[in-house]
Formats: structure tokens, sequence, C-alpha cells
């Protein structure tokens, strides 16, 4: 089959989720491939260059993180945001466990994180409970147990793990978990917490950041991709970004920057 009738067969498949959705108004303000011509690169433009610390990676179109229990041994951190003030959010990683939380504990997909105080969310690994994914956040201010929750039992699989925050504008939040797609649970929370320009920073592997730009948490892991939308997608939204990884389908919905590149990701994972 053709790359034009493959797309042409999943946007047939996608089409009933994202017109039930309706047209997003959902904007991408982060995005990580890991691939082009500067690896370290937001493709949106908002945030700076990628820093790599420790042992992190980049090769294939895949960023590697690492860790010793709950210590960080490979990392990475980019800084210098310049959009819109993000408050509602949907956080987005496309990767595969390489190291239960036996090795690795309490790190992150991928945490959004102030640079100048202490408060941050985060797609959690393992921190509160054994290879079981939770919202993170600074002193426990946003954390609750996601029900019925995920707990992983093997490496190498690739997933896709998002986490929305819906804020109603009183100070509450409505958090919820998503794995390929599907909800792991969903929650009211106060303490919503906004994130500013030159004040914003995102970091994988690590839970959060100290001012010296490394901090707590390990994670054993190769990430394929990253997203932050300034909105807390729907689930429909959020299966079709799981099942379309192919180019163009969802670019009119205002969800494709970046499809492209998985694509080419999945088709070279195929050969």
């Amino acid at each position: 089959m053709s790359l034009f009738q493959r797309c042409l067969s999943r946007l047939a498949l996608c089409l009933p989720l994202l017109f039930a959705a309706g047209a997003s108004h959902a904007t991408l303000i982060g995005q990580w491939t890991f691939q082009g011509p500067n690896v370290l690169a937001d493709s949106t433009g908002n945030f700076g260059a990628l820093e790599l610390r420790g042992n992190a990676s980049i090769a294939n179109g895949k960023l590697t993180v690492d860790g010793n229990g709950t210590t960080e041994l490979g990392w990475a951190r980019t800084t210098g945001y310049t959009g819109a003030a993000i408050t509602s959010k949907t956080l987005v990683v496309w990767g595969e466990l390489t190291g239960l939380s036996a090795a690795a504990t309490a790190g992150s997909f991928m945490t959004i994180d102030k640079v100048n105080s202490d408060n941050f969310d985060g797609i959690i690994y393992g921190e509160n409970q054994a290879n079981t994914w939770m919202n993170g956040s600074s002193n426990g201010w946003r954390n609750q147990t996601f029900n019925p929750g995920y707990t992983e039992s093997a490496t190498g699989n690739l997933i896709q793990m998002a986490i929305t925050y819906q804020d109603f504008g009183n100070g509450t939040l409505q958090i919820t978990g998503y794995r390929n797609g599907q909800s792991i649970g969903s929650y009211l929370s106060g303490n919503a917490a906004t994130w500013t320009a030159n004040d914003t920073e995102i970091l994988f592997g690590i839970r959060h950041a100290n001012s010296s730009a490394n901090g707590p948490g390990g994670l054993d892991a190769v990430i394929s991709e990253a997203r932050i939308y300034n909105t807390a997608l729907t689930q429909a939204e959020i299966q079709a970004l799981h099942m379309v990884p192919e180019p163009g389908t969802l670019a009119v919905f205002g969800l494709g920057l970046g499809m492209l590149a998985v694509a080419r990701k999945r088709r070279a994972r195929k050969q």
C-alpha cells in the first residue's frame, strides 16, 4: 500500500473522532522531534536550544535519558520561553522505557518547570508507586493517584503518554492522564499554576530542576517526540494523535505539526 493510500485509510478512521471533537483551537507551543538540521531545536521557535546534561544523547531521532535509582545520569533541559502565559495545557510524549523503576525511578518523561522558583508539573514515572505514571508537582500541590492508573511491566514498547490540565479560572484544575489514548484517571485539584515567558523551562529525565540545572529523579528511556499544547486536549484529540502518525492528516485541525517526522520514524522501524 502506498503512503498516500495509508494516509487516506488512517484519515477515514479518524474523521469521526475529529468531527466529534470539532476543529481544535489548540496551539502547539513546544515540539521536540530530535530530527532535522538542528536536533536540539523546538520546532515552534518558542523555546531555546535543548541542553544535553550528563550522559544524555540524541541519535536516530531519539533522545536517550538515564538514571540510577533516584539519581539523574542523563537528562535534558531547555529555557528561553517567549510565548504566551501557560495555565491550561497538554503534555504529550512518545517514547520507550529502557528500564523499569528498579533501575531508575521518580524521573520524568517531560516536565514544565519555573526557572526562578519551584513550581512544576510533569509526566512522572514510579515516584509514589513502582512503575506507575502520575502527575508530579511541587510539594505535591497537584498530586493525586490516577484511578485506575497504569503500571508498566515491560520495556521496549513505544507508548504515548499525555496529561491534560484544564483550568477553570478559580484556581481549580481538572487533571487527566492518558496512555495510548486511553484514560488512566482524572481528578480535580486546586493550586493552579501559570508559567510565563522567560520563567519557563522544559525538562526530560529529571523530575524538576534546581538552580544548578540538575535535579532529583532518574528515568531510563528513549524519547521520540514531545509536545506542549496551550489547551487541555479532549480524549478524542489525544486518540487522534495516537492513531494517525502520518503526514498531513491532522494539519487542518491544528494538531498535525510534526506528523511527517513521526511517520518517517515509524516507517524506519518497520524496515
